[in-house]
C-alpha cells in the first residue's frame, strides 16, 4: 500500500493535533521511501545519507522548498529539534523540492540555506524524485522515522498554525521514538 493512500486513510499521523485524551500511538508503521539523488549540501563533498545507514537512529525528514512562507515558519523548530536531539543520535534532513523554476536551481538553494542559517543535511530534490517517492502534496511535510526504517508519524503545514501545538506534540513522539 502506498504511503500517500495509508496518510490519505489516516493510516499515518498526519496535520491535526489529537484530541484530549487522544492516542499518541501510530496505527501503523510504513517503511520510509529511501532517499535518492544529490546533491547534498551541508556534508563533506560527495557525501550521501541514506535511511538504511541512519537504521538503529531516529530520522527527522522535512519536505521544503525556499520560498514557502509555511516552510520557513517551521524552521527554526527544526533547528531547536537538531540541537535538542543530536546527542542521542537523530537527525534533521531537508527535502528541498522547488514549486518554482528559480527554486530548483542549485545555486538559489545553496544561498538560501546559508541566508536561512540551516546547518543540517539537505537534499536538493531539484526533479522531485524523492518527494514523487514519498507521494508529496504539500510543503511543508514532516515525517518520524524509526529506528528499523519505519515512518511512525508526520505533519503536513505549519506546526504551530493557528496555534496547532505541533512543536510540542512532535517533541514528544521524537522523545518516545528515541526511547524505544
Amino acid at each position: 500500500m502506498s504511503l500517500a493512500l495509508l496518510l490519505a486513510l489516516g493510516a499515518v499521523e498526519m496535520s491535526a493535533p489529537l484530541p484530549a485524551g487522544g492516542s499518541s500511538k501510530p496505527r501503523i508503521s510504513v517503511p520510509a521511501p529511501e532517499l535518492t539523488g544529490a546533491p547534498w549540501l551541508n556534508l563533506p563533498p560527495g557525501t550521501r545519507l541514506t535511511l538504511a545507514s541512519r537504521k538503529g537512529k531516529v530520522t527527522i525528514i522535512h519536505f521544503w522548498t525556499y520560498g514557502c512562507i509555511n516552510c520557513h515558519r517551521n524552521l527554526p523548530i527544526y533547528d531547536r529539534w537538531q540541537k535538542r536531539y543530536a546527542a542521542k543520535g537523530a537527525l534533521v534532513i531537508g527535502i528541498h523540492t522547488p514549486e518554482t523554476a528559480a527554486e530548483s536551481k542549485l545555486p538559489n538553494v545553496v544561498k538560501k540555506v546559508k541566508d536561512l542559517g540551516i546547518t543540517y543535511p539537505v537534499l536538493v530534490d531539484s526533479n522531485r524524485q524523492n518527494w514523487n517517492r514519498w507521494q508529496q502534496r504539500v510543503w511543508p511535510a514532516i515525517y518520524l522515522v524509526d529506528k528499523q526504517g519505519q515512518v511512525r508519524h508526520g505533519w503536513e503545514g505549519e506546526l504551530e498554525y493557528k496555534g496547532a501545538g505541533g512543536e510540542t506534540r512532535m517533541s514528544r513522539l521524537i522523545e518516545a521514538l528515541l526511547d524505544e
